[in-house]
C-alpha cells in the first residue's frame, strides 16, 4: 500500500512539473520584455511611472532600489512579486549582495503562474501608456519634472543584460506602437507627426555596456 502511495505521489510530481517549467519560462519571457523595452530613456520613463503606478510605489524610490541592488526594471518587477509571497526587500538585497542571481533567490518562492500573470498586465499597461506617450509626449515629459524623475540618471548596469533578440523585439514592440500611436491621432497631427519622426523621436537604443 506504501509503494502503491509514493507511486501515486511521483506520478503526480512528474505530471505537475512540466507545468511549473512552462509557467516559469512564460513569466521569465514577460520579465524580460519589460527590461528590453526600458533600454531607451524615454520608454524607461514610462516603464518607471507604469510599474509605480501598479505597484503603488514612488517612482524615486523603484530609482533608489534599482541603483542599490543592480536590477534592471524586468527583474525589480520580479523582486517586488517576490516579496508578495514572504521575503522582504531587504532579504532580497541581502542574497543579491552575497552573490545569488534574481532567479536563484526566486527558485522556492516564486509563484511563477502568478507572475506571468501580473507581469502580462504590466506590459500591457506600459503598452497604453506608450501610445499616450506618443500623442502626446510633452505630458509626460511634464510628468517626470512633476515627480522630479530624470531618465538619463535612471541606469545601472544590469540595463544591458538582454540579447539583441530580446533588442530586435523591443524595437518591434515600439515600431507597432508608434504606427498605433499615429493612427489615433486626427489627420493633420498624425501627418506632422510622421513629418517629425526622426531625432526627436524616441528609438529603442542597443544594449551597450558603457554607463
Amino acid at each position: 500500500m506504501t509503494k502503491i502511495i509514493a507511486s501515486l505521489w511521483l506520478l503526480a510530481f512528474v505530471l505537475v512539473l512540466p507545468g511549473l517549467a512552462d509557467d516559469q519560462e512564460k513569466a521569465i519571457n514577460e520579465i524580460k520584455k519589460i527590461s528590453a523595452f526600458a533600454v531607451d530613456s524615454n520608454m524607461r520613463s514610462v516603464v518607471n511611472r507604469t510599474m509605480a503606478d501598479m505597484l503603488k510605489a514612488k517612482r524615486l524610490d523603484l530609482v533608489k532600489q534599482r541603483q542599490e541592488m543592480n536590477l534592471n526594471y524586468g527583474n525589480l518587477f520580479l523582486a517586488h512579486e517576490l516579496t508578495t509571497g514572504g521575503l522582504s526587500m531587504e532579504q532580497i538585497a541581502a542574497e543579491l549582495k552575497a552573490g545569488k542571481s534574481i532567479l536563484d533567490i526566486a527558485n522556492g518562492h516564486a509563484n511563477w503562474k502568478q507572475i506571468d500573470s501580473e507581469a502580462k498586465k504590466l506590459n500591457h499597461k506600459i503598452d497604453d501608456n506608450v501610445e499616450k506617450y506618443l500623442q502626446n509626449p510633452k505630458k509626460g515629459q511634464g510628468q517626470d519634472e512633476a515627480d522630479d524623475y530624470d531618465a538619463t540618471a535612471d541606469k545601472v548596469a544590469a540595463d544591458s543584460d538582454i540579447s539583441k533578440d530580446e533588442y530586435a523585439d523591443a524595437q518591434k514592440r515600439y515600431q507597432r506602437l508608434s504606427e498605433m500611436a499615429g493612427s489615433h491621432l486626427p489627420t493633420g497631427d498624425a501627418n506632422a507627426k510622421n513629418q517629425g519622426q526622426g531625432s526627436s523621436t524616441p528609438v529603442v537604443a542597443p544594449p551597450t555596456t558603457s554607463h
